[in-house]
């Protein structure tokens, strides 16, 4: 019987951060627990308030070993916040990769990147795989964003023979071919758990209005949440008694904002607050239109959650919307994220649900099947365990 591979999946921040990276490491520490001998630790580095409680996350992994986890120190200084491992820490950290022939982790700060450099010159036998999850570059082309992953990718290379390298975008993966060689640099989905999505739900959509959902950090800089409240608010304003309905789920700097415009419109738009992973199918099963504004995004998890429980999608133009819609027919692309434009796509939308309701529906039911032969994490799951067969035999 061959003996199991001993595989340490790392997390760089605390699990309870439950971001699409945190998510990923316990599913696959979950996944791969019968096939390999895993090992799964974390940080306690978390950013604002948890979205994962210990108590999903202990559900989630099931009976996957997750040991004691990697203590940082912590300051803020100027806004921004810093880590620092304490010495100690490092010390637990090598213990643990000296015992496994297989590390994989996501690329996150030059600190910890600069570590596995430096255990894999001491543990020579030990493979690395990395994850560079997030979009490698930000529009501000002098910005401490691409500063950072331009270091991190330049001293990667410095260490070729010992690391792979997996991104969840073709073009990510383009990106760091020019760098890396191409044969160590493999692009495998963002699969998603759709246990929670498998039910019909066609049914709960059969209602007189047409109901338009946000999922996701609720932010300006990142997610253009700021500009989708003035689309909604000029939509409102502009025609009046329209059958719409809008829901925001999650948390972030811009939730007075969402709530002001509730207390403007409270027969239009509901702010629901965190909801937790187990219960946000029903959100969007009750939905009939997701609305994703991002500026930037390599994936977008809550897409493919949209599409599995069969909404339509408003996109910007995104690395990741492109690659997952393009082409897509309940696919409806913003140009630029502009309010006037979001106010043009609901209108469409609206008037495509009013007088053509059997193509909506027809719309609808084609995203489920997509998702489903596309994104889930047995799929993910599958082209993992290829890339470990292709380290072990190379």
């Amino acid at each position: 019987m061959n003996k199991k591979l001993n595989i340490l999946i790392f997390s760089p921040l605390a699990l309870e951060n439950g971001r699409g990276g945190e998510i990923s490491a316990i599913e696959l520490a979950s996944g791969f627990q019968d096939i390999y001998n895993i090992t799964l630790m974390d940080t306690n580095i978390l950013f604002g308030k948890g979205l994962l409680s210990q108590n999903e996350i202990k559900k989630k992994l099931k009976n996957v070993k997750r040991n004691k986890r990697i203590k940082f120190a912590t300051f803020t200084f100027l806004n921004r916040i810093f880590t620092f491992p304490y010495p100690r820490e490092i010390i637990k950290l090598y213990r643990q990769i000296r015992k496994n022939q297989i590390i994989y982790t996501s690329s996150s700060t030059i600190k910890i990147d600069l570590l596995l450099i430096f255990f894999s010159l001491l543990k020579r036998n030990t493979k690395f795989i990395i994850g560079f999850r997030k979009p490698l570059f930000s529009e501000k082309g002098f910005s401490l964003y691409n500063l950072k992953y331009r270091i991190s990718i330049l001293f990667f290379s410095l260490l070729k023979k010992r690391f792979y390298f997996h991104t969840i975008s073709y073009h990510a993966k383009k990106f760091l071919e020019h760098f890396y060689d191409p044969n160590k640099v493999f692009h495998i989905i963002h699969g998603i758990d759709l246990k929670g999505y498998i039910e019909e739900s066609m049914e709960k959509k059969q209602n007189q209005t047409l109901n338009c959902i946000y999922v996701g950090y609720i932010d300006g800089v990142h997610k253009g949440v700021d500009v989708l409240l003035k689309g909604i608010q000029k939509v409102l304003e502009e025609k009046k008694n329209l059958k719409l309905f809008f829901e925001f789920c999650g948390e972030g700097p811009l939730v007075s904002q969402v709530i002001e415009l509730q207390k403007k419109f409270p027969e239009y738009i509901r702010y629901n607050g965190y909801i937790s992973n187990e219960e946000i199918p029903k959100c969007y099963k009750r939905n009939d239109v997701f609305l994703f504004t991002s500026r930037r995004e390599p994936f977008g998890r809550v897409m493919i959650e949209a599409l599995a429980s069969n909404l339509l999608i408003i996109c910007t133009k995104t690395f990741g919307s492109i690659e997952v819609l393009k082409g897509k027919r309940f696919a409806f692309f913003l140009q630029e994220l502009n309010s006037d434009l979001i106010k043009e796509k609901i209108f469409e939308i609206y008037e495509l649900w009013k007088s053509k309701i059997k193509l909506f529906r027809e719309l609808q039911e084609s995203t489920k099947q997509y998702a489903f032969q596309n994104y889930s994490f047995s799929k993910e799951l599958e082209m993992f365990k290829e890339l470990i067969q292709k380290i072990k035999l190379g």
